[in-house]
């Protein structure tokens, strides 16, 4: 579902880009922990993607939301993310900063990572848990 949503929304910005092998997605899982009025910085990659999204799921829920995301013009960060705590994208990275962190920030982060390489469109997706423990 997560696949068929990240194709839906870049659909627009991605009418030119061939996808060779939807089929062909990878998984990077990750842990992170943190303290309430911290901040923590979550990985999506070492190589900028064409395309990211970043998601967060509440524990309990299976409502994915989106909180950050480039469609390839920079970064802009969505009011979902307002009550998780500061949230930025630092410029030429796909990665999500969270500063000043409330308890409600603990959740799964995923980032929808989008690389248009030479040998077609590549999706890679970055599974970060949070946990955000009391000061």
């Amino acid at each position: 579902m997560i696949l068929h949503l990240c194709l839906l929304l870049c659909w627009l910005p991605l009418q030119g880009l061939e996808i060779l092998d939807p089929e062909e997605v990878e998984y990077i899982r990750s842990h992170a922990a943190a303290t309430v009025g911290g901040s923590v910085t979550l990985d999506c990659g070492s190589i900028m993607p064409t395309i990211f999204i970043w998601g967060f799921t509440k524990p309990g829920t299976d409502n994915n939301v989106a909180v950050a995301h480039n469609y390839g013009q920079g970064p802009k960060l969505q009011s979902q993310s307002d009550g998780l705590g500061h949230m930025q994208v630092p410029v030429n990275t796909s990665n999500l900063v969270i500063e000043e962190l409330r308890k409600d920030a603990a959740g799964m982060y995923t980032c929808q990572a989008l690389y248009d390489t030479d040998e077609g469109a590549r999706i890679t997706f970055y599974f970060t848990r949070l946990d955000v423990e009391d000061d």
